[in-house]
């Protein structure tokens, strides 16, 4: 699987460069998938264009995507046709137009991840670091008990929360 990155940020409020979305081949350099879509027409294969695209390997990607989960960026997964995944995006709530329509004005275009994000009270210390990285405002602070709360209601179970804390205190669960 090849990963492509744009050189451009699709947080155009940033008003700088940064590598925040990135777009999914399943067309790897090689192997049975790779030789079925040589066998098709090159008219069938009408593509987006993917000039100004950097590839980078497994690797890359995954210390890319750890690094945007340290600055509390929430990866969506797009699909054009379902289960076909066409790009990872890293979002926050204040640059991302999807996040935003669905999160602050309501209109479904994003949707909750398939895990539901829980806390384990005796491993929290009340560092209120997921707090801190939550997009959806789910998480609060319970100052009696000195932990954190997911409000179920409010969180999208992205798991960022649990990609910060230092106590291993969030689980995603089924």
């Amino acid at each position: 699987m090849l990963t492509m990155c744009c050189r451009h940020t699709c947080h155009i409020n940033l008003g700088k460069e940064k590598r925040y979305c990135y777009g999914i081949s399943l067309v790897p350099d090689g192997g049975r998938f790779g030789e079925i879509i040589r066998g098709l027409d090159g008219s069938f294969l009408k593509g987006p264009d993917t000039v100004g695209l950097e590839k980078i390997n497994k690797e890359e990607a995954i210390f890319v995507l750890r690094s945007h989960e340290q600055e509390g960026l929430c990866h969506s997964v797009w699909t054009f046709h379902a289960p076909f995944i066409v790009g990872v995006c890293n979002c926050d709530r204040s640059d991302c137009i999807a996040m935003r329509c669905t999160v602050t004005h309501k209109v479904p275009i994003m949707f909750r991840a398939e895990y539901v994000a829980t806390v384990n009270p005796d491993q929290c210390n009340g560092c209120r670091q997921c707090m801190r990285v939550c997009q959806f405002g789910a998480i609060s602070y319970s100052v009696s008990n000195k932990k954190a709360v997911i409000d179920q209601r409010q969180c999208y179970w992205c798991g960022i929360c649990r990609s910060v804390c230092l106590k291993d205190a969030i689980h995603l669960d089924e």
